[in-house]
C-alpha cells in the first residue's frame, strides 16, 4: 500500500475510534450499551475492513470481533460487563494505534468467547 493510503487509513482509523470513545463516554452501564450497539458496530464495521489493509491485522480480527458481537446484541442478545469490556478495547485499540507492541489477543479470545456464548 502506498504512503499516502497508510496516511488517509491511519486517520480514518483514529477517527472512528475517537468517535468509539465518544459514545462509550455517553453511557454509564450495559443498558446504554445495547440501545447504542448499532452506532458502536458502524464504527467497528469499518475498522474490521479498513486495519487489515494497513497492516493491523491484530485490529481489524478484534474488530471484526467486536462487530460480530454487538450485531447479536443488535438482534437482542445480551451479556453482562458490556461496558468494562467495551471501554478496554476501545483504550486498547488507541493505544495499538500508536504503539505496535500492543497484544489484542487475549482480548479477542475474551470477546470471541463472549460472542460464542450469544448464540
Amino acid at each position: 500500500m502506498s504512503d499516502e493510503f497508510i496516511k488517509i487509513a491511519t486517520q480514518e482509523i483514529n477517527e472512528d475510534i475517537s468517535q468509539l470513545q465518544q459514545i462509550i463516554s455517553k453511557c454509564q452501564n450495559d443498558e446504554d450499551i445495547f440501545s447504542l450497539a448499532d452506532k458502536f458496530q458502524k464504527h467497528t464495521h469499518k475498522i474490521k475492513g479498513l486495519a487489515p489493509m494497513m497492516g493491523k491485522e491484530e485490529l481489524g480480527g478484534l474488530s471484526a470481533e467486536l462487530d460480530s458481537m454487538l450485531k447479536k446484541i443488535i438482534n437482542g442478545s445480551k451479556t453482562n460487563d458490556l461496558y468494562a469490556l467495551l471501554d478496554e478495547s476501545f483504550t486498547l485499540m488507541e493505544k495499538s494505534m500508536v504503539d505496535s507492541e500492543t497484544s489484542l489477543s487475549d482480548l479477542k479470545s475474551r470477546i470471541s468467547q463472549i460472542s460464542n456464548d450469544l448464540n
